[in-house]
Formats: C-alpha cells, sequence, structure tokens
C-alpha cells in the first residue's frame, strides 16, 4: 500500500511549520511544500524590523536551516506556483505542467498587500512590503538616507517609520485614522503608540487622507487631501493585506473575505474520493494567515488543528467558522 501524501500549497511560516508538525506528530507519508518565492521559507516581522535595519544576517529570517528539509524528507519546491486546484479529483496542477495528486492539502498562501489606486501609483519609488525580495529593494534607500514618506498607520507601516528613523530618515506618516491601531487596540493604546512615534521624531500625519504621488518619472511628493504636499525621496505604502483566495476561489471552495472553515480549519472541500485503489477522506485545511491580531488563532494551534489526524473530515453538523 503506497503511503499518503500531504501537500502544503504555501512554503511560508505556516506552511513550514506545519510540515514540521507532521513530522513531530509521527506522520510517515510523502510532504510536498510548495511555494512560489526562490527562498526557502521566512518569518515577516524581521523584513520590517532588524534585517530592514540591517543589524541581522538573512539566514536569521529562515524558518528553519536549509538542511532541515531534506533530513526530514520534506519535498521543498521553490520558485512554483500551483496554477489549479482540482477539488474533486484531489490533485493539483503546477506552473511546469506536473500534476500531483494528494491525500490531504493544506492552503497556506496567506496574504499580498493591498495596492492603492490613486494619481501617480505607477511611479518609481513607491515599495510594497512583504517579501525578502520587497526588503531588498527598500534596505538601499535606508542607506542612501533621505526623506521617507509611510502610507498607513498600521503594524508594517510604523514599524518601517521606526526603523528608518533609527537609521537617520526623515519620516512622516500618513493615514486617514485618528490614531495608529485604534480599531484593534482602542484609543489608549494608540495614543500612546502616536505619542512614541512622534518622541522619536517621526511625523504623524493622523486624520489625513493620500490624494496621489507626485513626481518625474519616480516619487517626489505625496499630495494629501487637505492640500499639503510631504516631500520625499520614497514612499511605503502598508494599507493592509488582502487574502490569497484565487485558488481556493478557482477550487470552488466557499470564500467569504478568506478560506470559510470549521472549528478544525477544514474548508468546504468534498471530504471523500477513490485514490490509490482505495476509498480516503480528503480534506482541504487552511490557516487563517490574514486575520487581525485580534481575532486569528494563535500559530501553534493553528498547524496542530490544520494537521491533526483526527481533522481528516469535517465533523458532522459542524458550523463553518471565518
Amino acid at each position: 500500500m503506497s503511503k499518503q501524501r500531504f501537500v502544503i500549497v504555501g512554503a511560508s511560516l505556516a506552511g513550514a511549520k506545519a510540515a514540521q508538525e507532521l513530522r513531530d506528530r509521527g506522520f510517515d507519508g510523502e510532504i510536498t511544500l510548495i511555494g512560489s518565492e526562490p527562498e526557502r521559507p521566512y518569518e515577516r516581522p524581521p523584513l520590517s524590523k532588524d534585517y530592514l535595519r540591517g543589524e541581522s544576517e538573512r539566514d536569521k529570517a529562515y524558518v528553519h536551516p536549509a538542511e532541515f528539509y531534506d533530513e526530514n524528507a520534506i519535498e521543498l519546491l521553490t520558485e512554483t506556483t500551483v496554477t489549479r486546484l482540482d477539488a474533486r479529483g484531489s490533485q493539483v496542477l503546477l506552473d511546469d505542467g506536473r500534476e500531483l495528486v494528494y491525500d490531504r492539502l493544506l492552503l497556506t498562501t496567506g496574504a499580498e498587500p493591498r495596492r492603492i489606486s490613486i494619481p501617480g501609483a505607477e511611479l518609481e519609488g513607491i515599495h510594497y512590503l512583504r517579501t525578502l525580495a520587497d526588503c531588498d529593494a527598500i534596505r538601499p534607500r535606508l542607506d542612501a538616507g533621505g526623506r521617507l514618506a509611510v502610507v498607513g498607520a498600521g503594524w508594517i507601516g510604523t514599524e518601517v517609520a521606526a526603523s528608518a528613523r533609527q537609521r537617520g530618515l526623515e519620516v512622516s506618516v500618513i493615514d486617514p485614522g485618528p490614531l495608529p491601531y485604534e480599531r484593534i487596540l482602542g484609543p489608549e493604546i494608540g495614543e500612546f503608540y502616536r505619542d512614541v512615534h512622534v518622541q522619536h521624531g517621526v511625523a504623524m500625519l493622523l486624520g489625513q487622507g493620500v490624494e496621489a504621488f507626485e513626481g518625474d518619472g519616480a516619487v517626489r511628493r505625496v499630495r494629501n487631501d487637505d492640500g499639503a504636499n510631504i516631500e520625499c525621496d520614497f514612499a511605503v505604502v502598508a494599507v493592509g493585506v488582502v487574502p490569497r483566495t484565487d485558488l481556493a476561489h478557482q477550487a470552488g471552495l466557499e470564500v467569504d473575505n478568506g478560506v470559510v472553515v470549521n472549528e478544525r480549519l477544514v474548508s468546504s472541500a468534498p471530504t471523500r474520493r477513490a485514490t490509490r485503489g482505495s476509498r480516503t477522506s480528503t480534506p482541504i485545511s487552511t490557516t487563517w494567515g490574514w486575520s487581525t491580531p485580534a481575532t486569528r488563532p494563535t500559530g501553534t494551534r493553528s498547524y496542530s488543528a490544520a494537521t491533526a489526524p483526527a481533522a481528516s473530515s469535517s465533523p458532522s453538523g459542524s458550523r463553518p467558522v471565518r
């Protein structure tokens, strides 16, 4: 009897930890971890903090040492994109034409930066931060110094602002909200963080929207909705993220600002199929990489729930949660 294959789509922190969890729990089948980036799985927090500032080495961002995947019989496919998910046939199609049949599948595709659609958004020098490649493009800008305009006073925007100030840049943060993090943490915490950034020299331009980026080929200023012009040498846009649901939507899974799952993180995909000569369960699980800090499950719980043998099928009468 052939061993089961567990396919993980998304070579992210969640994907790498899920693969580790499977081995730690004694799963002895095949594990394939698929990622579109050229890097092995890495953690994102250093990208707006120490790695962005040039204070830590690239290797410290990775989830596991390079040898971890071979040592644990985890097939890691980098620079590989899943172009189609066939939930009923329990297989995925890769961009190189290969088809992989799975017994179980975990979606850890996470989210991507929300793009801003205003005049001048196509100018050079406007950055988004999500990947190591994004960070590598911003780091030389910090090395060069100058003036940075950050659009968005959320976690990423303010962390980039703080890192840039530590490197000696002039920094302005622009956001239509009255306080950073207010929607998540409330006004008192928002006031505290606003004051901390101001005390460190960040211009917190709150209650102001952005109407346009301006410049001749490259961004040189940000025009706010009150008519003010914020001079800059480059800009970072950090206005939130949107879940990557294209693959799930194409596969016919229930999607509602993310993949809808039950309390075991199992999606609405068909749960049984004939495979390799036998009848077996084939759930598709997912993690909540795009949820707000106030609502998402803890990382360990997410990995454990999504990979647990007990979650082989949706419980009868279970209620989907978002």
